[in-house]
C-alpha cells in the first residue's frame, strides 16, 4: 500500500483514501514482522495522546489497546514462521495503519467530542486485525492453488538471503531504492518480471524501456543500464572474447527488494510467492494469461503492458486487442535466449486483425510465435512503434508493403523467419531505421518489385545490418553494400552452396544425372559444410553475439526448426527445386509439350521442348558464358563502407579469403569473425587491425600462427571452434587464447565482481 501513483487499494473501497492520512512509513517497510513492529509502536504513540475524559467509554479506550497489542504480538510470533502469506497480511495492516494515523490525528486534535469517532476506530482496527490466524500457519500456496511441499526447503537453501531480508537493514534498503530517481526505479521494477537469477539479455530489458518511454532511445537505455551496474543491483555476464556486457541476472534477494518496493509503487501486482499477477485491475502491467473481466471498468482501456513470462500456448480471441489503445508494449514471444527449447504456439494469427486500435504501441515481440503466417496491413497504423521483433516467427510467409508507413520504427527483426522470400520495397522508406537483422536478398537485382540492397542507402541512420543470400543472382547485390556509409556492423550468412570446378555435374560435355539425383547430391552437398544452428544472421545488434550459447559439438548444417525434419512445406523456399548455383529450377514436365524439362545451368543455353524454337538461333557458349559472368558478383566492385566495426561471414563459399575484404579499406575494423564455409587460409600478409578474431567451423582453414600475429598485430583475443587444422594454435582447452596484457586486465576484473554494492 502506497501513497504512489497506481495505488493497489487491498479491495474496492466505498471512497479513495485522502493521501494525507497514509502513513510515512508503511510504502517502505520490509517484511510483515518489520512492519507490525513498527505498526506497534505507532499504537503506543496513539495510545499516550488519548486524552482521559470521565466515563465508562472512555475505560474502554486502554482495554482495546491492550487486546490490539495482544494479538499483535501473536501475529508476529506467526509471521516469523511463516512467510507464505506474507501478501494477505501485509493488505490487512495497510487498513490497520491508516486507522492508527486517524487515530493520532484525532487525539492530536485534542477534542473529547472525537471520542467516539476513537472507538469506533479502534473497533475497525481489532476487525482488521482479528483475521484468521490460522490461515498463516497453512503451507503456503503458489499461484495456481496447490500446496507449495517445498516452501521451506526453497527457504533453507538460501539461508543468508532470508537473514537480510529479516535483518533491520532490509527496511534501509528498501528506503535506499524506494528514493532513486523516476526514471531509475522504473528500470528496476521491470526486472521483478523475470525469475530470480534468470540470465537476461541487456537489450531486450532496453527495448522494454522504450516501449514505455522510460528510455528514449537505446542510447538512453545504455546509460540507465551502466547505472544499475555500478549500484550493484545487477550481475553482470561476459563472455570471454567480449569486453562489453550484453547479459546480466539479478539476485533473488534483490528481486524480493525490488518486488517490496514495486508493489508499493503500483508498479505491478505480485502473488504471495513473488509470481507477478495477470490481474490488472489497478495496476498497468500484467503477464500472461490476462485475467479475465477484471475489477476496473477502464482497466482494458488503461493496460499499458503485457507480458509473456512463461505461457506456451497462447490463446486470444480475436477481439482481444479492441479497446488496448494505451498499450504501449506487447511482448508476447519469448524472453529467453535459447530457440528452440521455448517455442510459443497461438492458435492462428486472427487475434492480430485488432492491431490498428493499439495506436499507442511502441514495443511489439513476436519472437520465436509460431502459426503468424503473415502481418495485417494495419502495422502501418502504429505510427508510434520503435522496435518490431519477429525473429524465428517460421510460419511468416510475408512482410506487408504497409509496414513502411511505420515510420518511427529503429529496430526491425526478421532473422530466422525461414519462409520469408522478399523484402517488400517499402522497407526503403524507413528512415529512422537503425537496426535491420534478416534482410534476405534472393531476386533477380533487377526485380523492381522487392526491396534490394542498394534501397537501403536511403536509410541514413542505419548502423547494424545482417543479410542472408539466398541465389548468386541476389549475390550481385553486395557490389552496392559500400552505399551504406554509416553500417557499423554487417554480418552476411551464404544461403547457397557454389560447387567445384571439375564436378561432374558442372562440366559442359559430361553425362548428366538424373534429375533425382542431382537434387539429392545438391541437398547432401550443400548441407556439407554450413552450420546447422545457422540463424540467418541475426546477431547484428548491439555487437551481440546471439550465437554465443552454440553447441560447438555439433556439426552445422541449413537451417530449419529443431523439432521438424525439412519437409516441402518447412524447408525455405529458396532451397525448393533450386539449381546448385541458386538459380530456380522448373522441374518436372512442360505443361503444354509434357515433355520433361531439365534443369538449367550457367554454362548453356536454355533447353527448349519446342520444335520450332529449336530452329531459332541459340546463343553460342561464349555468349552464354558472358550472361552468366554479368549475372554474377564482381568481387573487384566491392567496397564495404569504411566505418565497419564488426565483420561476420557466415558459410562464405570460396576457399581463398575474399579480395573485396582488405584491412586499408577498413581502418576501423574491431572484430572479425568468420563461421563456416569453405576458407583455406585467412589470405596474404596483411597489417589488420582487428583485435577479435573468432573461427568456428572452419575445417579447412589451415594457417600459421606465426603467420597470423604477423598479419593480425592488434589481437587480444582469438578463439576457434571445430577447426581441426588449427589444433597447433596456441589456444586453451576453451579454443580461446588472449594477449598477455588482456589477460591481467580479465583477472582484475573478475576480481572485482560482486565488489560494488547499492
Amino acid at each position: 500500500m502506497s501513497c504512489g501513483r497506481d495505488t493497489k487499494p487491498p479491495s474496492p473501497q466505498p471512497s479513495p483514501v485522502p493521501r494525507f492520512l497514509l502513513p510515512t512509513m508503511f510504502p517502505c517497510g520490509g517484511s510483515s514482522v518489520e512492519v507490525v513492529s513498527r505498526l506497534m509502536k505507532r499504537l503506543e504513540e496513539a495510545k499516550g495522546l488519548v486524552p482521559d475524559p470521565e466515563g465508562a467509554s472512555s475505560r474502554d479506550v486502554p482495554t482495546k489497546f491492550d487486546e490490539i497489542k495482544e494479538k499483535m504480538e501473536r501475529l508476529r510470533e506467526v509471521l516469523w514462521k511463516f512467510k507464505g502469506k506474507e501478501e494477505t497480511a501485509m493488505d490487512k495492516l495497510a487498513h490497520v495503519f491508516r486507522h492508527v494515523d486517524e487515530l493520532v490525528r484525532l487525539a492530536r486534535s485534542e477534542t473529547e467530542s472525537q471520542l467516539q469517532q476513537f472507538n469506533s476506530k479502534l473497533d475497525e482496527i481489532v476487525k482488521n486485525i482479528d483475521f484468521k490466524i490460522a490461515d498463516l500457519e497453512a503451507k503456503p500456496m503458489d499461484s495456481s492453488g496447490e500446496q507449495d511441499s517445498n516452501a521451506e526447503e526453497e527457504e533453507e537453501d538460501f539461508p543468508l538471503e532470508r537473514q537480510i531480508q529479516e535483518s533491520p537493514a532490509w527496511a534501509h534498503l528498501v528506503l535506499v531504492v524506494d528514493s532513486f530517481e523516476t526514471q531509475l526505479k522504473l528500470c528496476l521494477f521491470c526486472l521483478t518480471v523475470f525469475p530470480a537469477n534468470a540470465v537476461l539479455k541487456k537489450r531486450l530489458l532496453i527495448h522494454w524501456w522504450m516501449g514505455e518511454g522510460i528510455a528514449k532511445s537505446s542510447e538512453d537505455g545504455k546509460k540507465c543500464f551502466d547505472q544499475l551496474v555500478s549500484k550493484g543491483l545487477i550481475i553482470t555476464i561476459k563472455k570471454k572474447h567480449c569486453d562489453k556486457v550484453h547479459y546480466f541476472r539479478i539476485q533473488s534477494w534483490i528481486r524480493r527488494l525490488l518486488i517490496t518496493v514495486a508493489k508499493s509503487n503500483g508498479f505491478l501486482n505480485f502473488d504471495q510467492d513473488g509470481r507477478p499477477s495477470n490481474d490488472y485491475s489497478w495496476s498497468r502491467r500484467a503477464c500472461l494469461p490476462l485475467k479475465q473481466n477484471p475489477i476496473r471498468d477502464d482497466a482494458e482501456h488503461r493496460l499499458l503492458t503485457v507480458y509473456n513470462v512463461s505461457e506456451r500456448h497462447v490463446d486470444f480471441e480475436p477481439t482481444w486487442l479492441v479497446n488496448k489503445c494505451e498499450m504501449t508494449t506487447m511482448q508476447l514471444g519469448r524472453w529467453q535466449d535459447s530457440d528452440q527449447k521455448h517455442r510459443i504456439e497461438v492458435k492462428n494469427d486472427e487475434f492480430l486483425k485488432g492491431l490498428h486500435n493499439c495506436k499507442s504501441l511502441r514495443y511489439m515481440s513476436l519472437r520465436g510465435v509460431w502459426r503468424v503466417e503473415t502481418l495485417p496491413d494495419s502495422i502501418g497504423k502504429l505510427t508510434k512503434l520503435v522496435v518490431l521483433d519477429l525473429r524465428a516467427c517460421h510460419n511468416l510467409e510475408k512482410l506487408p508493403k504497409a509496414i513502411g508507413s511505420a515510420k518511427k520504427l529503429q529496430y526491425l527483426d526478421v532473422s530466422e523467419c525461414f519462409r520469408l522470400d522478399k523484402m517488400p520495397k517499402s522497407i526503403a522508406c524507413l528512415s529512422d531505421l537503425e537496426v535491420l537483422k534478416g534482410f534476405f536478398l534472393m531476386s533477380d537485382p533487377s526485380d523492381k518489385h522487392v526491396c534490394h540492397l542498394h534501397d537501403l542507402a536511403k536509410l541514413t541512420k542505419l548502423r547494424k545490418l545482417s543479410i542472408n543470400i539466398g541465389s548468386w543472382i541476389a549475390e550481385k547485390e553486395l557490389e552496392n553494400v559500400g552505399e551504406l556509409k554509416k553500417l557499423t556492423t554487417l554480418v552476411i550468412t551464404w544461403s547457397v552452396f557454389r560447387k567445384k570446378e571439375g564436378d561432374a555435374d558442372s562440366t559442359r560435355g559430361a553425362e548428366k544425372p538424373s534429375q533425382e539425383q542431382e537434387q539429392q547430391q545438391s541437398d547432401d552437398t550443400a548441407t556439407e559444410d554450413l552450420p546447422r544452428k545457422s540463424k540467418q544472421s541475426s546477431d547484428a545488434d548491439d555487437d551481440e553475439d546471439e550465437h554465443e550459447d552454440t553447441d560447438t559439438t555439433e556439426k552445422p548444417q541449413l537451417p530449419h526448426p529443431r523439432e521438424q525434419k525439412p519437409s516441402t512445406s518447412d524447408v525455405p523456399r529458396r532451397h525448393k527445386n533450386s539449381d546448385p548455383r541458386g538459380k530456380e529450377v522448373s522441374s518436372g514436365t512442360d505443361a503444354t509439350t509434357k515433355k520433361k524439362v531439365q534443369p538449367i545451368y550457367d554454362h548453356e543455353a536454355n533447353p527448349t521442348t519446342d520444335r520450332l524454337a529449336s530452329l531459332a538461333k541459340s546463343p553460342t557458349k561464349s555468349e552464354t558464358s558472358k550472361t552468366a559472368e554479368a549475372r554474377r558478383l564482381n568481387p573487384t566492385l566491392v567496397t564495404l563502407p569504411p566505418a565497419i566495426e564488426k565483420l561476420d561471414l557466415w558459410c562464405f563459399t570460396e576457399e581463398e579469403f575474399p579480395q573485396w575484404i582488405s584491412p586499408s579499406k577498413l581502418p576501423n575494423l574491431k572484430k572479425l569473425y568468420l563461421r563456416g564455409g569453405m576458407l583455406h587460409s585467412l589470405g596474404e600478409d596483411q597489417k589488420w587491425t582487428v583485435e577479435a578474431l573468432r573461427l568456428r567451423f572452419l575445417h579447412y582453414l589451415d594457417h600459421p600462427w606465426e603467420k597470423l600475429t604477423t598479419s593480425f598485430p592488434c589481437l587480444q583475443v582469438v578463439e576457434t571452434s571445430d577447426c581441426e587444422k588449427l589444433s597447433s594454435w596456441p589456444c586453451n582447452k576453451e579454443g580461446l587464447w588472449f594477449n598477455p596484457r588482456t589477460a591481467e586486465k580479465n583477472a582484475e576484473d573478475e576480481a572485482k565482481i560482486g565488489s560494488s554494492s547499492i
